[in-house]
């Protein structure tokens, strides 16, 4: 007896699936029509979405940090980027030193490290990346990035002490060029004992060389202190990240085909429960 059932469980089951398919198809053939106007319908909403929706252009910056890690400055954008999140577009002004009607052109901004990796001299630099409604806006977001990176009373402090730091080992280097200078003169004008002085003469000479090449690195060094520094700026592009034909299309695609596929079962459901009724 139960030999019976098992050699007849192979024949139910391919009933049960011939039958399965002929429900789907049956279904599909009733509601063909419907399916097809809210999957049409739903492909002319994403095309009318993408067309009318307002554009979002992406654009990125690379930056290197004079006097703060990567990481810290990394964490201060993503408060910006939580600023923007909730509308706070007043303060972001103020961070920026710019219009809060600048600020809320801007849909986000993130920073991410080049090379995720501690140094103490940051080689590597961080990316800025913002995704903006205008990108007519992007050479006056670049400096009010930067204006906010370098503009706390921190960064104040620290920048204005090391710029003093500089000056003074400027002076200090000239004075003792004017030192060898003066005394390479006495030498020079010194014919009676010129021979004997030589050697003396040769060792000014070397040491003024490196204080020279001291001297102009030292001012290299104050006239690019800053907090940060752009080393590639943001680039204006004109086609828009967001939104995207196709995956608006796809997408209205298939939210309609879904709403037809929904409203259609609940149709069949409606004609069984008439069936039996009657």
């Amino acid at each position: 007896m139960t030999d019976n059932q098992q050699k007849s469980s192979p024949g139910n089951d391919d009933l049960d699936l011939v039958m399965l398919f002929e429900k789907l198809y049956c279904f599909f053939r009733n509601y063909f029509v419907m399916l097809a106007v809210f999957t049409i319908a739903g492909l002319a909403a994403g095309f009318a979405a993408y067309t009318f929706l307002p554009k979002q252009y992406a654009s990125s910056m690379l930056l290197h940090s004079y006097t703060l890690t990567n990481n810290e400055q990394v964490n201060i954008i993503e408060n910006w980027n939580e600023l923007i999140k909730h509308k706070e577009y007043a303060t972001l002004a103020q961070r920026w030193n710019c219009s809060a009607d600048m600020a809320a052109e801007v849909s986000e901004i993130r920073a991410a490290e080049i090379q995720k990796l501690y140094s103490e001299n940051n080689p590597n630099g961080f990316n800025v990346e913002v995704l903006v409604n205008n990108n007519a806006i992007l050479d006056s977001l670049q400096k009010g990035i930067v204006y906010g990176l370098e503009n706390s009373e921190y960064m104040k402090e620290r920048l204005a002490t090391k710029r003093d730091g500089f000056r003074q080992l400027i002076e200090k280097v000239k004075t003792e060029i004017s030192k060898l200078d003066s005394t390479k003169n006495s030498i020079s004008n010194n014919t009676q004992h010129a021979a004997s002085y030589i050697l003396d003469i040769s060792g000014i000479n070397t040491q003024m060389i490196a204080l020279n090449e001291k001297l102009l690195n030292y001012q290299e060094q104050l006239k690019f202190m800053n907090a940060v520094q752009v080393l590639h700026p943001f680039e204006k592009f004109h086609k828009p990240e967001k939104p995207k034909l196709i995956k608006s299309v796809a997408l209205g695609m298939i939210a309609g085909f879904a709403l037809g596929y929904i409203i259609a079962v609940f149709l069949s459901i409606q004609k069984k429960i008439r069936r039996r009724r009657n």
